[in-house]
């Protein structure tokens, strides 16, 4: 219990955001833009001169995110690479993971990544059906995803990551099925499967309220996630969050930074940081950034914004929030400040308190967002 209690040390964690892409899906509202090609080489010179800003700063995690920085061509992704090697101490067990898009990858990329460093891929594959990638805008078809994710793996890639989802237009539970058992055919390691967001502002959104495509019932999507669940046990994969399974060991180590509240620098466009108590925002907009601005707001949060983050968060894992970590950053145990609140979800099997962690049962998963509000 001593060594539990308070070993846990934790390097920062580091994300570089690449927001161009080939062709901005239906779904999307990341920041994100197609037919930047022009721009990617002073974007780039921009993302290292934010990178000396933090010179020797140590991670144990590197997360390139987009966007699809699999747009970039071989030599600018070598740059990034190297501006990164150069400018920070990276821990000799690095998980260093790149997004990529089926349709964007070329041998010489792959070369580049190896070369550069990345160990991890996370490839957007999103289903394995052609009419509901073309649906949602996808500019690969499923071939090309299988593929993809063969090569990368032939190439020597062992963590090896892909992306479903679930609730997408002409889906249906078989279809849906297909995509899972295609994806257990095929050699990864991690798999995260979220359920399609309808967000303002999107072309889906005015698909959906014009009639062209219907939202499931929220009665077949929980079925659908139990399936998934049970589906990817059998196969080998632990649903560690809500929304990602992985083999054993395998576990995303950058996005459980977000998870448990460790601290992180965001770099590039949009991006955004945790360090000492302050979330800071950069700029979203390209030009400025080009030019050399950056940060352009921050957020200094209370100890009851911490201490809510860290219960919200915290919930979304498996494993839950560990009532001795939660004591040694606040200085009180959860139930000192929620008691009420955990007495009530509790008796209502909604959450269990086991192994000195609070978490969500089954049922509390379906409502989590609900009851995550309530520690806020």
């Amino acid at each position: 219990m001593w060594l539990h209690f308070f070993w846990r040390t934790v390097m920062k964690g580091l994300y570089i955001h690449i927001p161009f892409c080939v062709k901005k899906c239906e779904y999307c509202d990341f920041l994100s833009f197609s037919g930047c090609e022009n721009y990617f080489d002073e974007y780039i010179s921009a993302l290292l001169r934010e990178m000396e800003k933090h010179q020797g700063t140590e991670f144990d995690t590197v997360f390139i995110g987009g966007g699809t920085p699999s747009v970039l061509s071989y030599k600018q992704i070598e740059r990034v690479c190297d501006g990164i090697k150069h400018s920070f101490k990276l821990s000799p067990n690095l998980e260093w993971t790149m997004e990529i898009n089926p349709g964007t990858i070329t041998e010489e990329k792959i070369q580049a990544m190896k070369d550069g460093g990345v160990n991890r891929v996370s490839v957007g594959v999103q289903s394995f059906n052609d009419n509901e990638l073309e649906a949602v805008g996808r500019i690969h078809r499923s071939k090309s995803a299988y593929d993809t994710v063969t090569v990368l793996h032939n190439a020597g890639f062992s963590n090896i990551s892909i992306d479903l989802m679930e609730s997408l237009p002409y889906q249906t539970d078989d279809s849906f099925k297909h995509s899972l058992e295609v994806a257990m055919s095929l050699p990864i390691s991690h798999i995260s499967v979220y359920s399609l967001i309808i967000e303002d502002g999107t072309p889906i959104k005015e698909k959906y309220d014009n009639g062209i495509y219907a939202l499931p019932d929220e009665d077949s999507d929980r079925d659908l996630y139990k399936y998934t669940g049970e589906y990817l046990k059998q196969n080998g994969f632990s649903r560690y969050e809500i929304s990602n399974y992985a083999k054993a060991g395998f576990e995303s180590k950058h996005n459980l930074k977000y998870w448990n509240c460790d601290e992180y620098i965001g770099i590039g466009l949009g991006a955004h940081s945790y360090i000492d108590g302050v979330r800071s925002y950069n700029t979203s907009v390209l030009g400025e950034y080009i030019s050399g601005v950056t940060t352009v707001d921050e957020n200094i949060l209370t100890k009851n914004d911490k201490m809510g983050e860290f219960m919200m968060l915290g919930l979304r894992k498996t494993e839950g929030v560990d009532k001795n970590e939660f004591y040694r950053r606040f200085d009180v145990y959860p139930d000192g400040i929620w008691k009420s609140q955990l007495d009530k979800f509790i008796a209502l099997k909604l959450m269990k308190e086991e192994n000195g962690a609070y978490s969500l049962t089954q049922r509390g998963i379906d409502i989590s967002n609900l009851i995550m509000c309530e520690f806020l």
